[in-house]
């Protein structure tokens, strides 16, 4: 609607607590639709208006002042001041935000006629300073920095009484395109997350923060505050983000453009043509595979025995074995063994169940194989290799019978491979950087995108405090709604004016839908294709209420997931194993004489608690928070679990 200052009425523009002269003739626009409330970043916003003012007595002191303009060159001022400003009719806030100079008029070039401003709502300031910035930006966040461990992941599930930040942070049970197996044989080598072997580590875990610290951290950063029930309910209060980058695993500086997702990974194959290979019982050879055919961080190189694996990091490897190989003679069942080894510090054997069973159950009656061919495929998992040079080689024993040897590679056959898959304990002990894990989308995800999902999520308004400035009143449209007003404006129009009306009754639809993105982890996906549509979509049709019409579409900006505990999957993470009758303490592998798992630690002489002990003692690190006990060397001082690899 149009309005125009009269006589009997005052029009007030007030720019830092000063009311500034207008013209009386000054014809003021105002555009404060209802709808653009639901959408922060469409608002020009609440106001955005070119106004002039004249150069009276009191506006010269107020610009001179503010913009230094100076009286011999008034044509040169501080062009990037904006002052905090208001309107309002006759005691009726128009609008509240912010002033600029754009311009100063002279008359003669000896005094100033007329100074040309820009008057814009704190709405539309908001969404200017949240639009160039972007959820990786909020340095805010840092203060949820930590540890990457098992032990933190774990106290992230004992929620807001104990858990991590109080519950702000959780790491949820979430496929980030890992493929996880829920059951053992899945897959089909019993790879799953509910085997030893298959025991999900830190870097499957991603964090999730509750998204009112997002929402929070987004106003602080830029000087607003906001106020409203909704966003300090219990209800908002249990609603979390995943802190999602886009890889499958979490994001750590200096690892290249993959992260994580193929650090040290690398794929070997025999190379075509190559000559088979004959083994004999009882020996081992070089894993006849020398052909590279994946390595990301160009780690493999020529050595003496064959092709040799540069280990960037301690972990245990993750590894995929495709055998092809024909056994010959008559009598015999082959059961192989897989060795990693260095020719300074030996080896670490894994015997291959998998392949060694199914020789077993098919040849187990008439006690031989035969000459027959085979391909089989297995996944295992080494024990910690320390950072070295690593060769791999392959042998076998029999179990019946020794009269048969194996070829590997039969008649030059190149179907065999060899990779490693993942370092498990690559994200061990890492520091878990929050923003830079913040969701970042293809091109990144602006604030204000994120704030425009809240709204839309949640059905909120936001609009400007009439009382506190740079603060915001943000709250269902119910609850708005409910403590709207209604004003006559008839006595400020005039009526001698063209009058424009932008109805607000759009927002009285009879169907209504609504949805999330659909996302891409494993529950998700499932979900769609049970029951034929997207997590958290509904529909709503209106058939009691006569004024309603037409269709309103609300698709957020987020996704949501049905997240859930999967029950039944035992060991969890590379470091967990059983209590402990003997050590009396929580710990993480190998076996004590009760048959008790137990681990000796080497935490290179520091503690997390700061506690120092010599680089050589070795310790047994207690991973559900008691005491680490010392199992060699003098501990000055009680300490946390120890902060190195293990």
């Amino acid at each position: 609607m149009s309005l125009r200052t009269a006589k009997a009425f005052t029009f007030r523009l007030v720019c830092n607590g000063v009311q500034l002269d207008t013209f009386q003739d000054e014809e003021i626009t105002v555009s404060d639709n209802v709808t653009g409330l639901f959408d922060v970043g469409e608002l020009p916003s609440d106001f955005t208006r070119q106004i002039m003012l004249p150069g009276t007595k009191k506006n010269n002191a107020f610009f001179e002042h503010v913009y230094d303009i100076s009286v011999t060159n008034p044509y040169l001022w501080k062009t990037n001041v904006k002052v905090e400003a208001y309107f309002d009719f006759d005691g009726i806030l128009v609008s509240q935000g912010y002033l600029q100079l754009n311009s100063v008029n002279m008359l003669n070039n000896n005094r100033v006629d007329s100074y040309e401003v820009t008057c814009f709502g704190l709405l539309s300031s908001f969404a200017r300073d949240i639009n160039k910035t972007f959820l990786t930006d909020l340095t805010s966040l840092s203060i949820y920095n930590h540890t990457s461990s098992i032990y933190n992941i774990e106290q992230s599930w004992s929620g807001s009484n104990g858990g991590l930040f109080d519950g702000d942070i959780v790491y949820p049970l979430v496929d980030y395109g890992q493929a996880i197996a829920y059951q053992s044989g899945v897959i089909g080598t019993g790879f799953g997350i509910d085997t030893d072997n298959g025991a999900l580590s830190v870097q499957d875990f991603k964090p999730a923060i509750r998204v009112k610290k997002v929402f929070d951290a987004i106003f602080e950063q830029f000087g607003y505050n906001y106020e409203g029930e909704f966003l300090s309910s219990s209800f908002f209060d249990n609603e979390y983000m995943v802190c999602d980058n886009g890889f499958k695993t979490p994001f750590y500086p200096g690892f290249g453009v993959n992260g994580l997702d193929t650090f040290n990974q690398v794929q070997l194959a025999p190379i075509s043509g190559s000559s088979t290979v004959i083994m004999a019982p009882s020996t081992w050879i070089t894993l006849p595979y020398q052909s590279i055919e994946f390595d990301p961080y160009n780690i493999m190189s020529s050595g003496s025995l064959g092709p040799l694996y540069s280990l960037q990091r301690q972990s245990p490897l993750e590894c995929t074995l495709k055998l092809n190989f024909q056994v010959t003679g008559s009598v015999g069942i082959p059961q192989f063994t897989f060795r990693a080894y260095t020719t300074a510090s030996g080896y670490t054997e894994v015997d291959l169940p998998q392949i060694n069973s199914y020789l077993r159950q098919q040849n187990s009656v008439n006690g031989q194989t035969g000459a027959q061919v085979y391909t089989l495929t297995e996944k295992f998992k080494t024990s910690k290799q320390n950072i070295n040079d690593l060769y791999f080689s392959i042998g076998y024993t029999t179990f019946d019978g020794t009269d048969f040897l194996v070829i590997l590679n039969p008649n030059g056959n190149t179907e065999g491979r060899f990779t490693v898959d993942k370092l498990t304990e690559a994200a061990d002990y890492r520091i878990m950087d929050i923003p830079a894990n913040m969701p970042f989308g293809e091109n990144g995800i602006k604030c204000v995108d994120f704030i425009k999902g809240i709204q839309k999520k949640y059905n909120l308004v936001i609009y400007p405090s009439k009382t506190k400035p740079r603060t915001f009143i943000v709250e269902t449209f119910n609850e708005w709604y409910k403590t709207g007003e209604i004003l006559d404006f008839n006595k400020y129009i005039n009526l001698t004016s063209k009058i424009s009306v932008t109805p607000a009754n759009n927002l009285a639809v009879n169907q209504l839908n609504f949805q999330d993105k659909l996302d891409n982890d494993f529950i998700s996906q499932q979900f769609k294709k049970k029951e034929n549509r997207d997590y958290g979509k509904q529909f709503y049709n209106d058939t009691t209420n006569f004024f309603s019409q037409g269709k309103f579409e609300v698709e957020t900006t987020f996704s949501s997931s049905p997240l859930r505990y999967i029950t039944g999957t035992g060991i969890t993470g590379s470091d967990q194993g059983t209590t402990c009758s003997e050590w009396g303490m929580f710990c993480p592998s190998g076996v004590s004489s009760d048959g008790c798992m137990y681990s000796y630690i080497d935490c290179g002489g520091v503690l997390e608690s700061g506690v120092m002990v010599n680089d050589s003692d070795q310790i047994i690190c207690a991973l559900d928070g008691t005491t680490p006990t010392l199992f060699s060397g003098v501990l000055t001082a009680l300490g946390e679990p120890c902060s190195g690899s293990i």
